[in-house]
């Protein structure tokens, strides 16, 4: 069975045309910061230089450090998800699952402890209806119960 992963990363001539920019406005600002600085002229001149050193640190660090994590995994184990103002913020393996039910745009699982209402309404749909497929196929093999609700 074939895993499924869904991450929302931008692509990569985005980042290396971020990058390249960035490293641009960073050796300007910072040029213009230091040359203000050392003929002692902290005027207006100079806090443009720090701003666009701040603003190229930011996008740099937007496209490479800040980049969202995997968002969700689906495997023959368990199911990893990782998105935002979830109760849950982990994996789910599949021998605890004993019931699914699958909605417009939220899943329940219940497992056997705890049940769990997963929010899917800020994916794409594309994901969404690949996650439901792969989530059905998933039931089917392990046996778990699943139904629309």
């Amino acid at each position: 069975m074939e895993e499924l992963k869904i991450i929302y990363t931008l692509p990569t001539k985005v980042k290396i045309f971020s990058l390249i920019a960035g490293g641009f406005l960073l050796a300007l600002a910072a040029g213009i910061s230091i040359s203000q600085a050392l003929h002692n002229k902290f005027d207006f001149l100079f806090y443009v230089g720090v701003l666009g050193a701040v603003s190229a640190a930011l996008l740099i660090f937007t496209v490479t450090v800040w980049q969202s994590d995997l968002i969700i995994e689906i495997d023959a184990d368990e199911f990893r998800i990782k998105l935002p103002k979830q109760r849950i913020n982990g994996s789910i393996l599949w021998e605890t699952v004993s019931q699914l039910g699958i909605g417009l745009s939220h899943l329940t699982l219940t497992t056997t402890g705890t049940n769990y209402k997963i929010d899917l309404g800020n994916l794409k749909y594309n994901d969404l209806k690949r996650i439901k497929a792969k989530l059905i196929e998933v039931c089917e093999a392990k046996n778990i119960p699943f139904s629309n609700i």
